[in-house]
C-alpha cells in the first residue's frame, strides 16, 4: 500500500517513543493502537504511560505480545472486573487493590522495570505534594498499581513515605517523560479528547447496598458511594436537592466536568509544549472508565483510530 509505504519511510532510522494516556477502561483502546503499529512494523524503542496507559504499556514492554494482552482484555467480563474491584471501604479508598496488585502478579510476574525489554516509564502523583513521579526502576507491579490508583476509588500507594495516586491527574498523556527517555519521534495517544462526548449517564439508579454474594451489582454501586463521599453532609445533599429542581447542573456533575476539563486542559498544553509527531485520539466517549467487559469494542476503536491517522500522513 503507498500510504503504508511512505508511513514507514517517516519511521525509519527514528528512535519511536508511544505515549498512552490514562482514561480508565477506554485505555483498552491503545491495544489496538499498537496491534496496528505491529502491522507497519513499527518498532517502539521507548514507552511512558499513566494509568491505563502504565498498565497496556507496561505489560507490552515487559515481553507480553499484543495479542496476548488482547487475549487477558477480552477474557474481563462483567464478574471478572467486579471481583477485581471488590470494594474494601478502607480509609483512603474504596477498594484496597489487592485483588488488582495479584491479578497484575499473575499475569506479568516479579520484574524490575529496568530490565524489561523495551524502556518504559509509568507515570504517577504524590497526592501530599501534587508532584509528577516517574517509575523507571524497580518493581513493575507496584509502579502500575500506583499508576492506576484512581482517587477515593483505590487506596494509594505508600511508597518510601510518599502517598501516591493515579498518575493522569498531574500528567494524563505524559509526552514530556517519552522525549526525555530519547525519543526523537513520538506517537501519542490521547482517550480524553475534548473532541469526544463525556461518558454516559447510567441506565438504572441504583441503591448503596452492596450485596457480595451478586458481584455484578458492585462497580455501578461504587460509582454510587463516590458520589456519596462527596456530597456526605445532609444539608449539602438538601441544598442540591433544592438546586437541581432548577435548571442548573447538579453539584455531582460540576465535580466530573471540573475534574474533566482540568485534565484537558493539561493534554492541551502537553501537546502545545511537547508537540508528538503522530496524534491518535480514538473515540471513546461513549466509554465509561469501568466498561473494562466492552474490551472487544474498545480495542476495535483504537485500532481504526490508528488506521484513519496513518492514512493521513
Amino acid at each position: 500500500m503507498e500510504w503504508k509505504n511512505k508511513l514507514m519511510k517517516h519511521f525509519k532510522k527514528k528512535k519511536v517513543g508511544l505515549v498512552l494516556g490514562s482514561g480508565g477502561a477506554k485505555g483498552l483502546s491503545h491495544i489496538g493502537v499498537i496491534k496496528f503499529l505491529e502491522e507497519l512494523d513499527v518498532k517502539i524503542d521507548f514507552i511512558a504511560g499513566a494509568s491505563i496507559g502504565a498498565l497496556i504499556g507496561g505489560a507490552y514492554a515487559s515481553g507480553l505480545s499484543i495479542k496476548e494482552i488482547e487475549d487477558i482484555a477480552l477474557e474481563t467480563d462483567l464478574t471478572s472486573t467486579a471481583k477485581l474491584f471488590s470494594p474494601g471501604f478502607g480509609k483512603s479508598g474504596l477498594v484496597t487493590g489487592s485483588k488488582v496488585q495479584e491479578f497484575l502478579t499473575s499475569k506479568l510476574g516479579n520484574k524490575n522495570i529496568e530490565d524489561l525489554k523495551i524502556p518504559f516509564t509509568a507515570v504517577a502523583t504524590d497526592i501530599i505534594t501534587g508532584q509528577e513521579i516517574h517509575f523507571n526502576k524497580g518493581d513493575l507491579v507496584e509502579a502500575i498499581r500506583a499508576s492506576i490508583s484512581i482517587p477515593i476509588v483505590f487506596q494509594p500507594v505508600i511508597r518510601n513515605n510518599i502517598v501516591l495516586v493515579d498518575g493522569g491527574l498531574v500528567n494524563p498523556v505524559p509526552i514530556n517523560v517519552v522525549r526525555e527517555m530519547g525519543a526523537d519521534h513520538i506517537i501519542a495517544v490521547n482517550i480524553l479528547s475534548s473532541k469526544n462526548n463525556p461518558d454516559p449517564k447510567p441506565d438504572k439508579k441504583f441503591n448503596n447496598k452492596i450485596d457480595l454474594d451478586k458481584p455484578l451489582e458492585i462497580i455501578p454501586v461504587l460509582q454510587r458511594k463516590i458520589e456519596d463521599l462527596i456530597i456526605d453532609h445532609k444539608w449539602i445533599r438538601n441544598f442540591i436537592k433544592q438546586k437541581e429542581k432548577q435548571d442548573l447542573p447538579g453539584m455531582k456533575k460540576i465535580f466530573n466536568q471540573s475534574v474533566q476539563i482540568a485534565q484537558e486542559k493539561l493534554i492541551e498544553l502537553s501537546i502545545e509544549l511537547y508537540k508528538p509527531d503522530v496524534l491518535i485520539e480514538p473515540e471513546v466517549g461513549n466509554i465509561s472508565i469501568f466498561d473494562f467487559y466492552k474490551a472487544e469494542e474498545i480495542i476495535e476503536i483504537g485500532y481504526e483510530s490508528a488506521k484513519a491517522i496513518s492514512k493521513e500522513k
